[in-house]
């Protein structure tokens, strides 16, 4: 479990990282936000996130 600051951080970071690919023109799949999801609520490690993303990212997701 984290704390309620650290969920606080990590869902900045993430809506910071979907405004910044959104300006892009780039719309994030319902797969990419429930691994997102799952990192803001403190569910993977950071690396397991990028693990998991960039697996997803080559599936096709």
């Amino acid at each position: 479990m984290i704390s309620e600051e650290e969920m606080k951080e990590r869902r900045e970071a993430v809506e910071y990282a979907k405004a910044s690919v959104g300006l892009e023109g780039i719309t994030l799949s319902q797969g990419l936000l429930e691994i997102a999801d799952e990192y803001v609520k403190g569910n993977l490690t950071l690396e397991e996130f990028g693990r998991k993303y960039e697996l997803a990212l080559q599936q096709g997701l």
